[in-house]
């Protein structure tokens, strides 16, 4: 059973453990972005090598950081998440 999107929003833009359906087990921050082109919420994992690189870039302004250093997820392949204090 996946996770729910209420569930899910409490580990938005928190690093952590996640575990994915497939088997995966990465560790890093899930991000969310309004694409608005196409009028929705996309999710982005950003492995933990990148997150203060992701952070820089973003307090620089650079709106694609998403992109460029982590990678479009579909949240409901995730199984579950062990937050990181």
């Amino acid at each position: 059973m996946s996770m729910s999107s209420r569930e899910l929003q409490h580990l938005v833009f928190h690093q952590g453990h996640f575990i994915f359906f497939d088997g995966k087990h990465d560790e890093g921050m899930i991000i969310s972005r309004y694409n608005i082109p196409e009028a929705q919420i996309e999710y982005y994992f950003i492995p933990s090598e990148n997150i203060l690189f992701y952070q820089a870039a973003r307090s620089s302004t650079d709106i694609d950081a998403h992109k460029k250093l982590g990678r479009l997820i579909d949240i409901s392949n995730i199984k579950g998440a062990n937050l990181i204090n």
